[in-house]
């Protein structure tokens, strides 16, 4: 009866929403492409590839979980050899993301998420008919797990964090959420204690959950493929590696305007400090250059053909590279900390062997965050009045960053994924 009262008010919250989703889907382009697959429809050479069966289907919301979900997959390929996936994701740059990772890998597909109208999921489902189902994260919907009860087909959830933002509305929501989501769930992999609990008191049994550590943390994934490609980019445009890098990651309206304050600030004392901005959706990159127009400061874009080395700070204007962006770095600055709720994975920047500044919105990792700070390994600020003055602190201190880095990794280690 949920199922059904869920189903009935979704076409008009569809169609309430829709300008919006169309006004961003304009705004962040290549939604174009392969539009129709989100209603089920599908080309006839896909279809011919459902055909062959034997589907592992594994949805991934956006970029950071499809990162994961090919790891997870490339980890699940070595003990089945027989493994054929599917990755679908809902953002179009998760989409491309995951094309270019399943490029010259024919066990792998990549489509868009149908969307959770009853009829589309089954159309969908009676297409693919996959053997197993693993949602990354928490990336639950009712239909399709509904869909995936009623054909008998194994749901995990891999990856699962909670928030407490995120508890708080599941419980006021149990007697709907519970019968809708949970019951049906064969095996929740937490990240970690706080988050099982979390879990089981949405509604999860404590039998169907396994705590694992997080795929986000697992070290050997990241180093070995460290690359060193854009401190070889700036160098063949001038910017030698020697040069102070101070990088915002992942950012959110608002923060690259205090982190451009910040730089006119540090800018007496490193007159040679590079500050690069990596827009967490590289469309906002056009309001970034006018910002920075404005402040009649000198910058450069990621796709400009050429880059004056004298430029003050780079715009990365494009999608899938910050993890190899970190490399260049003196500091980081974690986006969505500041301006912003939940925060963005810290990771990867301590991985690349970078001291790591975040804000006090990092709902998302808090745990993480606080193991991280109990062992001196990342600087997490209560509110921006003091980031210029802690950046200068690690610009100044290379022994103090150098601390804050390995007192990081040994933190890290006792939450790598197993």
């Amino acid at each position: 009866m949920l199922l059904f009262f869920y189903n009935l008010l979704l076409p008009f919250a569809l169609l309430i929403s829709f300008p919006f989703y169309l006004r961003r889907m304009l705004k962040r382009g290549n939604y174009a492409r392969n539009f129709g697959q989100r209603f089920g429809l599908y080309s006839k050479p896909l279809q011919a590839r459902f055909a062959e069966g034997q589907w592992t289907w594994i949805r991934a919301v956006s970029v950071g979980e499809v990162g994961m979900a090919v790891r997870l997959l490339q980890e699940l390929k070595k003990q089945d050899p027989t493994l054929r996936a599917l990755i679908s994701t809902t953002t179009s740059t998760g989409y491309l993301l995951g094309l270019r990772q399943a490029e010259n890998q024919e066990w792998i597909e990549v489509i868009y998420s149908p969307i959770d109208f009853l009829p589309i999921v089954k159309n969908c489902w009676n297409r693919i008919r996959p053997r197993a189902v693993i949602l990354i994260d928490s990336d639950l919907w009712p239909s399709f797990v509904a869909v995936a009860k009623g054909s008998r087909t194994p749901i995990f959830l891999a990856n699962a964090r909670l928030s407490q933002r995120s508890e708080k509305r599941y419980r006021l929501l149990r007697r709907l959420t519970q019968p809708l989501l949970w019951d049906h769930v064969t095996t929740l992999f937490a990240q970690d204690e706080v988050d099982a609990q979390r879990w089981i008191g949405t509604g999860v049994s404590p039998d169907r959950i396994i705590i694992t550590g997080s795929m986000k943390y697992d070290t050997e994934d990241f180093v070995s493929e460290n690359n060193p490609r854009f401190i070889q980019w700036l160098e063949e445009r001038g910017i030698k590696s020697a040069r102070p890098v101070l990088l915002g990651g992942s950012l959110h309206p608002g923060e690259e305007e205090l982190l451009l304050s910040c730089f006119k600030y540090l800018r007496s004392e490193f007159p040679d400090l590079l500050l690069i901005l990596v827009p967490r959706h590289a469309e906002r990159s056009p309001e970034i250059a006018k910002l920075l127009e404005k402040e009649r400061i000198s910058f450069a874009l990621r796709s400009d053909s050429r880059v004056e080395k004298s430029a003050s700070v780079l715009v990365v204007n494009s999608t899938g590279e910050l993890k190899d962006w970190y490399q260049t770095a003196t500091v980081v600055v974690v986006g969505k900390s500041f301006c912003g709720i939940g925060g963005q994975n810290p990771v990867e920047p301590i991985l690349a062997n970078k001291p790591v500044i975040v804000g006090p919105h990092m709902e998302n990792f808090q745990f993480l965050v606080d193991e991280l700070r109990k062992g001196g390994g990342i600087i997490q600020l209560e509110t921006a009045e003091r980031l210029a003055a802690t950046i200068a602190d690690l610009l100044r201190d290379p022994a103090h960053a150098t601390t804050l880095i390995e007192r990081a990794a040994k933190a890290l280690a006792f939450h790598k994924g197993t």
